[in-house]
């Protein structure tokens, strides 16, 4: 038996921090959605639309995030493992290359938002121009990660592809 501990896998570590990164903001809207306020300004829920239009903004929001942080998922594990075996051996092997760019195209659209959100930040924060208490900075700690998002995710992607350049073989 060996002592030696087994290296670290970067990009299931990548994949995955990126979930956990990307989850406090998706959860963050939420109640929202079931109307609790968390401390959010009256005339920042007015402006949004909460109770109302808004909420189904937030809820479709929260949703596709949730969706795309599931999808990460893939990008831990092995394509052997969440693709059939009957798909014809030319298709099979495209599989991981689809992962992995699908993984790059979610990093560089999410790095565009990111950025896009930091520019006009004084809009996305729904505290902006109100005393910061504790709500205000759990919900900038739940945004300040999510910033880390796209590179968590693209740097998953990156060594997916590379660890994936061949193709799985369907044996």
């Amino acid at each position: 038996m060996s002592n030696r501990s087994r290296p670290v896998d970067l990009v299931a570590w990548s994949a995955y921090a990126g979930m956990v990164v990307a989850l406090p903001t998706a959860l963050w809207r939420l109640p929202l959605v079931m109307g609790a306020t968390l401390g959010t300004p009256d005339v920042w829920r007015e402006e949004q639309s909460i109770p109302g239009e808004g909420t189904w903004y937030l809820l479709t929001l929260s949703l596709l995030q949730l969706v795309a942080i599931g999808c990460m998922f893939f990008l831990a594990v092995k394509p052997r493992k969440v693709v059939p075996r009957w798909l014809p051996t030319r298709v099979y092997r495209l599989v991981p290359a689809v992962i992995g760019g699908a993984g790059l195209a979610g990093a560089l659209v999410l790095a565009l938002l990111v950025t896009m959100s930091v520019i006009a930040w004084d809009k996305v924060d729904p505290f902006a121009g109100a005393d910061y208490d504790a709500w205000a900075w759990l919900c900038a700690v739940c945004y300040l990660l999510a910033a880390l998002w796209p590179l968590l995710l693209g740097a998953a992607s990156v060594g997916y592809l590379r660890r994936h350049r061949g193709g799985p073989s369907p044996a």
